[in-house]
């Protein structure tokens, strides 16, 4: 039986804190963040792999699937994996486990669950087919802050 088939089963931490397991993995019950602070870490994430056309779609009152969408584009099949891995990377570091993960392997569409924040790593081709923002076209854009690309250095001066 792999990790992620486990069930989630309550454990007790090494200072007696409550503790749950989810997909396989250990997570603090007292890590809380907003879902807006969950947002901008997995948009960070990203955005640190150059992922491209970064859109946070604001589902809450619409939906009860989540609160937000994260939805960007990686170039290549390499690229979508590695930004799924480093957005499940940055979220571990905060404590902050994936639900579930789907599309890993064929790497054209990664859909990345944190329950209140659900990523989607996709391929041009994929984003334009599916059109996940037409879909959600009444949900408002949530506002990334997003570091401003630094210049491109000048050759020759």
């Amino acid at each position: 039986m792999r990790p992620e088939d486990s069930m989630d089963v309550p454990v007790d931490g090494p200072e007696g804190e409550s503790l749950s397991t989810v997909g396989g993995d250990i997570a603090p019950d007292d890590t809380e963040l907003s879902s807006e602070e969950k947002l901008q870490i997995v948009a960070l994430a990203a955005d640190s792999l150059r992922a491209t056309d970064i859109v946070a779609i604001d589902l809450r009152g619409l939906t009860i699937i989540a609160d937000f969408f994260l939805i960007c584009t990686g170039n290549s099949s390499i690229q979508i994996r590695a930004i799924a891995d480093r957005i499940e990377e940055r979220m571990r570091e905060r404590g902050l486990h994936k639900l579930r993960m789907e599309g890993y392997q064929e790497a054209t569409w990664v859909l990345l669950d944190f329950g209140d924040v659900v990523a989607h790593v996709m391929a041009a081709e994929q984003r334009a087919f599916y059109d996940l923002e037409g879909f959600w076209s009444a949900a408002p854009r949530f506002p990334l802050h997003l570091p401003a690309e630094p210049p491109l250095p000048v050759r020759g001066s």
